[in-house]
């Protein structure tokens, strides 16, 4: 059994809500995330902390991405792609503790793009349709073929971390954020659940229970105003 939360985007007050309801529930189970931790909310800086804290498991998203690439390599297309994207609260978060800023690049520098694990397969944007030609026998694939494939297309408009597509069915459950539903949202044609939940617009944070290869249980819980509005 896992759970995994959808995108945090810096709401940390909701994200500490979120992790005490579902461990009083299930208990100390594993955490994954499907990444964008940062940006949009007020507090990217604790969120990512907690993350190294607690040890969730975070796919890297495409928030978390441009973050990384406008600082690792301030020159990338990412840069300017990042300051029209919600970045205001995460520089002004991280210019008042600036201790923990190279740690958390490191930190993010380290993430993923997926986890394959035993129950479900987890990105933040999902493996698109488009590329059923090259995925016929992926069913077969190590992980290593699988993050050849994924770093190779990661900025391709269909890859894994921005990808709004229809998404090629695997073999298991894919579990994704990136595009938001109002409610978390299985796709029945290509095994897909959809977990981001628009925490940052003021709706809610989600946790997916995962086991034995299946959706259990939702669990989620409303925006703090105060991760979004500044002052309370």
């Amino acid at each position: 059994m896992i759970g995994v939360i959808g995108d945090i985007h810096g709401c940390y007050f909701t994200l500490m809500e979120l992790l005490s309801q579902v461990r009083g529930k299930y208990g100390e189970i594993d955490f994954y995330c499907v990444g964008d931790l940062v940006d949009r909310g007020l507090y990217s800086h604790l969120v990512v902390e907690e993350c190294i804290r607690s040890n969730i498991k975070v796919a890297l998203g495409n928030h978390d991405c441009m973050f990384l690439y406008s600082f690792k390599y301030p020159y990338h297309p990412y840069r300017k792609i990042w300051f029209s994207n919600g970045n205001t609260d995460t520089l002004i978060a991280y210019s008042e503790i600036q201790e923990d800023f190279r740690k958390h690049i490191d930190y993010l520098d380290s993430l993923p793009l997926f986890y394959n694990t035993d129950d479900c397969f987890i990105s933040h944007a999902g493996i698109s349709i488009l590329y059923a030609d090259r995925l016929r026998n992926c069913e077969g694939w190590s992980n290593a073929d699988w993050k050849f494939f994924l770093s190779d297309e990661m900025e391709a408009t269909a890859g894994v971390l921005w990808n709004r597509t229809t998404l090629f069915k695997l073999n298991k459950i894919q579990v994704l954020g990136h595009t938001r539903q109002m409610e978390v949202t299985h796709n029945e044609r290509s095994n897909a659940l959809y977990i981001d939940t628009a925490a940052c617009a003021g709706n809610k944070l989600s946790c997916a229970i995962i086991e034995g290869g299946k959706w259990i249980d939702t669990i989620s819980v409303n925006t703090v105003v105060g991760d979004i509005v500044r002052g309370e």
